[in-house]
C-alpha cells in the first residue's frame, strides 16, 4: 500500500513539474512564467520528496525530506518575489488585462532590459529567409551610394570636448559643411537621482564647463544647441548620409555626474544606441585619426561598401591602405573596387571572431562598421567597447546601422 501511495505522490509531483516547465516556455511575460516556476514547481518538487519519504520510511530519510520541503517553502517564494521585482523595475513587458497596481508605487524603466542591452534580434524582411545561405549573404548592395555630406553635428560632453570638436571642425571645414554643436542634459539622470534638484544643478554646471571649454577652442564658432530631455530623441536624424554625427568613445549626457537613487536600474550608458536613431554615419572620435590604414569589418551588411565610399569622398582620413576583414563566404569585390578607384592598396583577411572583431595588429587603424558592436554598452564586464573590436584600439570608428527599407504598397 505504501509503495502505491509513494508512486502516486511521485507521479503527481512529476506532473506538476511538467506543468511548471510548460508554463515557463509558453506563458507570455516574466511574471506569469515566475508564477509557473515557483508555485507549480515547488508543489511538484514537494510531492516528489514526500513520495520518497513514504517509500523510504526511515527516520533519517523523513527528517531530511521534511527539512528539504521546509527549505523550499521558505526560499522559493522569496526568490520568486525578488525575481519579479527585478523584472518589473528593469522594464520587462507586461501582459495585463487590467491596470498596473504598481504604477507610481515602484520605479520602473521605460525600456525593457533586452532592448537597452541590444539583445533583441533584428527582424528579417518578409522576403528574406530567416537564416540566409552564404550565397544570399553575398548580395551587394541595396543602396548604390550615400548623399553628399552637408552637415556635421557633434556632442559636447564634459571631459570629452576637445577631441570631438577638433574632428568635427576639421571635417566640416574640409567639406564646407554646416557645423553645429549639441549640449544635451539627459533628464533620465535627473529623474533617477536621490536629489533631482541638486542633480539638475550639478549637471548644468558640468554642461556649462563643457561649453566654456568649447568656446576656448580656435574656430569653434559653430551654432550651439542646448536641450534637456532624452538624447536619443533629441539627436535623432533621418537624413541618411547628409549629416555626420561625431561622438566621443565614452561618456554620456549626464556629464559624468553620479547621484543615482538606490535600486534604480537606469544606467547613464546610451552612447552606442545613438547610431540606431541617427540614421546616417556616426563617427566615434579616437585619440589617433591620422593613420594610413582603413579597416573595413564586413559582417555581410549591404550598405557597407557605400559607407566606405562615402567616408573616402568626405575625406575623413587620408588612407593609402584598405584592409577588408570579412566573414567567410562574403564577396570582397565591391570594397576592392573602391580601393582601386581611390588609389589605395587592398588586402583581404578572414575574420577570426564573430561580431565586429578585427586582427589585433590593426588596433591603430581606423575602422568602418556596418553595425554597432553588441551589446550596446560602452563597458561590458569591465572591458571598453572598442576592446571588443581590437584590444588597445586608438583610431576612429565609423558606424552606420542598416538603412530601413521602404516597403511598397
Amino acid at each position: 500500500m505504501l509503495v502505491i501511495l509513494s508512486l502516486l505522490l511521485k507521479l503527481a509531483g512529476v506532473a506538476f513539474l511538467c506543468i511548471a516547465g510548460l508554463g515557463v516556455v509558453r506563458l507570455s511575460d516574466p511574471f506569469q512564467r515566475m508564477h509557473a516556476a515557483t508555485k507549480a514547481g515547488t508543489l511538484g518538487a514537494g510531492l516528489v520528496i514526500l513520495g520518497t519519504i513514504v517509500a523510504q520510511g526511515a527516520t533519517d530519510a523523513t527528517i531530511i525530506g521534511v527539512l528539504t520541503i521546509v527549505f523550499l517553502l521558505l526560499t522559493v517564494p522569496v526568490a520568486g518575489h525578488l525575481l519579479g521585482r527585478a523584472a518589473y523595475v528593469s522594464g520587462a513587458k507586461l501582459s495585463l488585462r487590467g491596470g498596473n497596481a504598481l504604477d507610481g508605487v515602484l520605479e520602473r524603466s521605460t525600456r525593457p532590459l533586452d532592448e537597452r542591452m541590444g539583445w533583441l534580434p533584428v527582424e528579417a524582411p518578409a522576403t528574406q529567409e530567416a537564416a540566409p545561405s552564404i550565397i544570399a549573404r553575398q548580395r551587394r548592395p541595396q543602396i548604390v551610394s550615400l548623399p553628399q555630406l552637408e552637415a556635421v553635428r557633434f556632442a559636447v560632453i564634459d571631459g570629452h570636448v576637445e577631441p570631438v570638436a577638433a574632428r568635427a571642425l576639421a571635417i566640416a571645414a574640409q567639406n564646407r559643411a554646416e557645423l553645429s554643436a549639441h549640449v544635451v542634459i539627459d533628464t533620465h539622470a535627473i529623474d533617477t537621482a536621490e536629489d533631482p534638484a541638486q542633480m539638475r544643478r550639478l549637471i548644468r554646471e558640468r554642461a556649462g564647463k563643457a561649453i566654456h571649454t568649447l568656446r576656448g577652442l580656435k574656430g569653434a564658432d559653430s551654432a550651439l544647441n542646448y536641450d534637456e530631455g532624452d538624447p536619443e530623441h533629441l539627436l535623432a536624424c533621418e537624413r541618411m548620409g547628409e549629416v555626420l554625427l561625431v561622438l566621443p568613445c565614452e561618456g554620456w549626457f549626464h556629464h559624468q555626474v553620479d547621484g543615482r537613487r538606490n535600486l534604480t536600474t537606469w544606467e547613464p550608458d546610451g552612447l552606442l544606441r545613438l547610431p540606431g536613431v541617427h540614421r546616417g554615419p556616426v563617427l566615434f572620435a579616437g585619440t589617433r585619426s591620422g593613420t594610413e590604414t582603413l579597416v573595413v569589418r564586413d559582417c555581410g551588411e549591404d550598405h557597407l561598401a557605400a559607407l566606405v565610399e562615402w567616408a573616402l569622398l568626405a575625406g575623413l582620413w587620408s588612407v593609402t591602405r584598405i584592409v577588408h576583414v570579412a566573414d567567410t563566404g562574403l564577396d570582397g569585390r565591391p570594397v576592392e573596387e573602391i580601393a582601386r578607384r581611390f588609389g589605395c592598396t587592398y588586402e583581404s583577411r578572414s575574420a577570426l571572431e564573430d561580431d565586429c572583431a578585427i586582427p589585433h595588429d590593426l588596433a591603430n587603424a581606423v575602422v568602418v562598421l556596418g553595425r554597432t558592436p553588441r551589446p550596446l554598452r560602452t563597458n561590458w564586464f569591465g572591458a571598453h567597447w572598442r576592446a571588443r573590436i581590437a584590444p588597445g584600439m586608438t583610431g576612429d570608428v565609423l558606424v552606420m546601422e542598416a538603412p530601413q527599407r521602404e516597403t511598397g504598397a
